[in-house]
């Protein structure tokens, strides 16, 4: 069991340094989310094809320039937000495309949303 991953929740490459925010999909914003959103602890849900906004900052310095959003491209085999695979924080093995982990393991105890897969 993992926390959930929520928009506007932290990313980090080096689960120290915080890099980026969890945001809609891009280019454009999910049309399902948009219609009926899912929400988990008062934000609404991420999922697979969510985006990454990730500067690339580490603890030593940068691990790559400012990106354009890059999409999750891992979740939860087993549970799933608009057909799609929810979106777990790390120590989950979902990711963002640019290799950033989702959440702030600094701050997974306070997250009460757990989900599996």
């Amino acid at each position: 069991m993992y926390p959930a991953a929520r928009l506007t929740d932290p990313i980090t490459h080096d689960l120290a340094a915080p890099c980026g925010v969890i945001g809609p999909a891009a280019p454009a914003p999910c049309a399902a989310c948009a219609a009926t959103p899912v929400v988990i602890e008062f934000l609404p849900a991420a999922h697979v094809n969510c985006s990454v906004i990730c500067t690339g900052a580490i603890s030593g310095g940068i691990v790559h320039p400012p990106s354009p959003p890059a999409p999750i491209v891992t979740g939860s085999l087993t549970v799933q937000t608009h057909f799609l695979p929810a979106a777990r924080w790390t120590p989950a093995p979902d990711t963002g495309a640019c290799g950033v982990f989702l959440g702030n393991v600094a701050l997974a105890a306070t997250r009460k949303t757990l989900i599996g897969g």
